[in-house]
């Protein structure tokens, strides 16, 4: 389970979720590797800059999926 914490993000955090999220890692993998929920990733990407697309990489995925 994921700590939840009330901490600042660091620079460093900055650049790692920047280069994870350029890189499409999923939310949830970029949230256990920084020690943050999700929805706190998905809140500093957006206040960072990060294109709205990697929001949607789960629901692209899911629409790309065959229907039977």
């Amino acid at each position: 389970m994921v700590e939840i914490r009330g901490s600042r993000w660091t620079p460093q955090e900055d650049a790692l979720l920047r280069r994870m999220a350029e890189a499409n890692v999923r939310p949830d993998i970029i949230a256990a590797k920084l020690n943050r929920t999700v929805h706190a990733v998905k809140a500093r990407a957006y206040m960072i800059g990060l294109p709205l697309k990697w929001f949607k990489l789960k629901a692209k995925r899911q629409l790309d999926r065959p229907r039977r």
